[in-house]
């Protein structure tokens, strides 16, 4: 199983490429799926971790 999300997550992360997704966006999917990843490796919860990488860039980018 956690092979196959690192293989989600890589996938999401070239997805990012595309001309439609603006930096902000490609940084938030970035952070999302590099969350999704930790969270199931150190605690086996994905959804938990891709929500705490994403609030943690939605924070981050309200400070700008």
């Amino acid at each position: 199983m956690k092979f196959v999300l690192v293989i989600v997550a890589g996938l999401m992360l070239t997805a990012c490429g595309t001309s439609y997704v603006t930096d902000d966006g490609k940084r938030l999917i970035s952070n999302s799926a590099i969350g999704c990843v930790a969270g199931e490796v150190l605690f086996g919860k994905c959804a938990e971790g891709a929500a705490v990488g994403a609030g943690a860039t939605v924070i981050s980018d309200q400070k700008k």
